[in-house]
């Protein structure tokens, strides 16, 4: 396992973590609402919820090992613009367990406003690498992603096999002409999610993951002073690249909308209250939360 070298000491950790390898397979909840469509929609999408579970939850994404990457899908069906092609918005979110908390921490929290697909009630949803489609490519695009996620917080830049799995779907969607795929300038994109996530100048956003999680939030149980200082290490590593990047990562705001309530949580009692200032300028969209840990006795 690497170690970066302005982490605090955890060798007790990776002595008592050997299990604790990142996973490859997933076990996700699908939860869909189609309370905006005509009645006759709303029987064909009787099964979806069912099919959509049972396809993610049966391929296995990477190698087999025995744990699997804990997630949800919310599927918003907004509009039938045929009996069999939907449009919909989407919630994605996985978690993974801390070392001795008898608790999950959030991964990865994503929306998806820009998903069209066809779906025809009964015809059986496979799995194909080579070809791109409306539904089972977007499924593979965010089970990939949410799988990369969960192996960068247990090894460094451990998600990278899959990021590029998932930048493949999204060079295969370019000749499709599908909503969604395009590089888009403002807002979420998955195109532009995944070149970022892939594109070196993020790596210390990602190795910065590895860190806050794993040397971290799962030594906090072993240590809790050397834990805390490594969470603030990673939030300053993160910080640092921001500014690198000259502009609004979107890996860091989808990192700080997933984790800044942990983040005011656990560093609440930290004795270094500047660590706030720091967040404050990172990640300027929760400066309330952050300054309610800064105020605290």
């Amino acid at each position: 396992m690497a170690r970066h070298a302005s982490i605090f000491p955890f060798f007790c950790l990776l002595i008592a973590l050997p299990a604790l390898l990142n996973a490859q397979g997933v076990q996700c909840t699908v939860n869909v609402n189609y309370e905006s469509v005509p009645t006759a929609n709303k029987d064909l999408l009787r099964d979806f919820a069912t099919e959509v579970q049972n396809y993610v939850n049966s391929y296995q994404w990477g190698a087999d090992v025995p744990d699997k990457v804990l997630c949800s899908m919310d599927i918003f069906i907004q509009s039938a613009t045929t009996d069999n092609h939907y449009a919909a918005q989407v919630f994605f979110g996985s978690q993974r367990p801390i070392f001795r908390a008898n608790r999950n921490t959030a991964v990865i929290r994503l929306k998806d406003d820009s998903w069209e697909f066809t779906y025809v009630r009964g015809r059986p949803i496979s799995h194909n690498a080579f070809s791109f489609d409306d539904l089972t490519s977007f499924l593979d695009f965010y089970m990939y992603l949410i799988v990369a996620a969960d192996g960068d917080t247990y090894d460094v830049l451990g998600g990278t096999p899959y990021f590029q799995k998932a930048q493949d779907i999204v060079r295969m969607s370019l000749s499709s002409g599908q909503k969604g795929w395009q590089q888009a300038a403002t807002g979420y994109s998955r195109a532009v999610y995944i070149e970022e996530a892939l594109l070196p100048k993020c790596e210390p956003v990602r190795q910065a993951s590895f860190i806050y999680h794993f040397a971290g939030l799962d030594s906090l149980a072993v240590n809790p002073v050397n834990a805390q200082r490594n969470i603030v290490v990673a939030l300053d590593k993160i910080g640092k690249a921001q500014n690198d990047l000259g502009q609004r990562s979107l890996m860091v705001k989808t990192f700080f909308e997933t984790k800044y309530q942990e983040i005011a949580t656990v560093l609440a009692s930290y004795p270094d209250k500047s660590v706030f200032k720091r967040l404050e300028s990172t990640d300027p969209s929760h400066q309330k939360t952050y300054d309610e840990s800064l105020n605290k006795p």
